[in-house]
């Protein structure tokens, strides 16, 4: 008899099993959590256009699984850690059930807001849905109503059914945890190292379908292979961007132009200089320059870093487009056009032009014109770069077109020539972030600022000089800005330098165009560094291509008067300016007003109309496929 019981405890499933301490009892979360993951790749496959390649579709469904892997593991850490309290380990199914039916009905409104904008859900896009814009733009009838509740149903009966299942494999596979764990981040590392080395070799196929991916980080490892002997890819300046594929619909219809004699056009760019430094006293060449061209005395950069400042004052477009410009490879429509009239093209930076990536962005057609300043200090490398354009200058043949960039970097890396006079004292020496702190006097930091936007405008002074020996003034437009602006504290908030917050220190710049046949006029019309591209090509080239078919800003010479709201970027954070405030978007879509100052303005509200202007503005130039 001992015997016959003994065999009946065998052959008892586990799963029928009334013990609830089990070290392993909850073993059943891995087999749920990969299900879910199976799930919701089926229903992104689904909703997806496919690649034609087989290298393309194999890459794409392994990248959905892959990453909607990891993702429901990293969702499912909570449960898992809960899973060893035994007072909590009878809730843990249900709770698993709400968890991963508020995960697939993110994944399905996701999968509506890419059809809709070609972007995926982000914290603009959840602000649009959640607030006053998403009533006051669609009507929610019965049906629709009816609608959600059946697709809410559907989900948690799904998710039931997955509990079920997951169940019983767990007692079938012994399976823990940890090995979930370690087998797919093992395979998802491999991917993203697939990835990087799709993207340094050009494999198309590969890197063309990551965008497709839910929230799929980027992963580049050209520069680390390149280092290690291998040869990478090579964008050709001769690429024919007509037949590109991906999700870049830039420009939207070809530009048709119409200049008989087009300008020369010189671009000095500061890097750091902010607005309030073009003063007679810190730099008075260039202030003078203003009584002969056309000063935008309420100009911002749609950035407070380097990366999107460039990026929108030579495209045109929100700096949101940086990803999908960089994994096409599609460079600026002004060099299309410059390229088209036989330029010359002079492009010089004080420090690198290929961190960011501007060899492959903006510059990618006129790559291997890109020079760097030859100097051991920022300083140095302004006035090398100055003096070859200036060559470059003297040697130009008669009747040739130009294109000149010069991007000078003194007043970023506070580097002055060896005896400059102080100009402004006290001034400090040397810099070192490491003592600033909330209370630190920022005067003598400050006065070195000044100091080296007087040094660079003496190098702008001898390029002017170079184009009126030359006697090209008066064939040449010249364009003097800043990628971004420089804080010292103003805000009061401990804030140094830039790329820490949207402030009008860190974002508002000059803008100073010197155009040939053009009045001297200033304005204070609001106006950012979406205008310039559009300006240049509208006014210069003679181009009659809508604006909004290639860029998102507006002609200087044609501003609109009433109020438009500014996308605002930096590594890590969004922001959009609007009549003087700016409201604040954290990832979760959450936006808080504040100031210029960053001083909180809670009674404000961003008009629904605004936030939904600027999404599709970040759509515009996008392609589901």
């Amino acid at each position: 008899m001992p015997l016959i019981v003994s065999q009946n405890k065998q052959l008892t499933p586990d799963y029928l099993s009334d013990t609830t301490t089990k070290p392993h009892q909850n073993q059943w979360l891995g087999s749920f959590v990969i299900l879910n993951a199976l799930v919701i790749t089926l229903i992104n496959a689904i909703s997806t256009n496919w690649p034609e390649s087989l290298i393309g579709k194999a890459y794409l469904l392994s990248g959905f699984f892959l990453h909607f892997s990891v993702l429901s593991l990293l969702l499912s850490l909570p449960l898992l850690v809960l899973g060893y309290w035994p007072k909590i380990r009878p809730h843990l199914a249900p709770s698993a059930i709400i968890l991963f039916t508020l995960a697939q009905l993110i994944i399905i409104t996701n999968i509506k807001v890419f059809s809709l904008y070609h972007f995926h859900l982000n914290g603009m896009v959840i602000n649009l849905l959640l607030g006053g814009a998403l009533f006051e733009n669609l009507a929610f009838s019965v049906s629709m109503w009816l609608s959600i509740i059946g697709v809410l149903a559907t989900v948690i009966a799904a998710e039931w059914l997955l509990l079920v299942i997951s169940r019983k494999l767990s007692y079938r596979c012994q399976w823990r945890s940890r090995h979930y764990w370690g087998l797919f981040l093992s395979a998802y590392i491999g991917l993203h190292l697939l990835n990087g080395c799709a993207d340094a070799f050009g494999w198309q196929s590969i890197t063309a379908q990551n965008r497709l991916i839910p929230w799929m980080p980027t992963t580049t490892m050209r520069s680390s292979l390149a280092k290690m002997g291998f040869d990478v890819v090579s964008t050709t300046a001769n690429k024919d961007f007509s037949s590109a594929k991906g999700s870049l619909n830039y420009p939207k219809e070809p530009l048709v132009c119409h200049s008989q004699e087009p300008y020369n056009l010189l671009v000095l760019v500061v890097d750091s200089l902010r607005a309030d430094q073009l003063t007679p006293e810190i730099m008075p060449n260039t202030y003078a320059l203003k009584s002969q061209g056309i000063s935008f005395e309420n100009h911002y950069s749609s950035s407070n870093a380097t990366r999107y400042g460039l990026f929108t004052l030579l495209y045109g477009l929100s700096a949101s487009y940086w990803k999908p410009v960089l994994a096409a490879e599609r460079g600026s429509v002004l060099f299309d056009i410059t390229l088209d009239n036989h330029y010359q093209h002079f492009i010089y930076g004080s420090s690198t032009l290929t961190f960011p990536e501007f060899d492959r962005t903006i510059f990618v057609r006129v790559r291997d014109q890109l020079q760097q300043g030859k100097g051991k200090t920022s300083a140095e490398s302004d006035q090398n770069i100055s003096e070859r354009l200036k060559a470059d200058l003297r040697n130009l043949p008669d009747g040739k077109p130009f294109f000149g960039f010069l991007f000078y970097d003194a007043p970023h890396g506070f580097s002055l020539p060896k005896h400059y006079p102080h100009r402004f004292e006290p001034m400090l020496e040397q810099v070192n972030y490491l003592s600033l702190n909330k209370d630190t006097d920022p005067t003598p930091f400050f006065n070195l600022y000044k100091t080296t936007a007087h040094f660079v405008d003496n190098q702008i002074k001898g390029l002017m000089d170079e184009l009126s020996t030359r006697k090209l003034l008066d064939k040449t437009i010249v364009v003097i800005t800043s990628d971004h602006g420089q804080e010292f504290n103003e805000t009061g908030q401990n804030f140094w330098g830039h790329n820490s917050n949207f402030s009008l220190w860190q974002t508002k710049v000059p803008m100073l165009l010197l155009w040939p046949g053009r009045a001297p006029m200033q304005t204070d019309t609001f106006s950012t560094h979406e205008d310039l591209v559009p300006t240049l090509l509208a006014e210069g080239f003679g181009c009659t291509t809508p604006i909004n078919s290639y860029s998102n800003g507006y002609s200087l010479f044609d501003l609109p008067t009433e109020p438009r709201g500014l996308l605002m970027e930096s590594w890590t954070d969004r922001a959009i300016l609007y009549e003087n405030h700016l409201y604040l978007i954290n990832p979760l879509g959450d936006i808080d007003p504040v100031d210029q100052n960053y001083a909180p303005m809670d009674d404000l509200e961003l008009p629904p109309g605004i936030l939904a202007d600027n999404i599709e503005q970040m759509s515009r130039f996008l392609k589901a496929k």
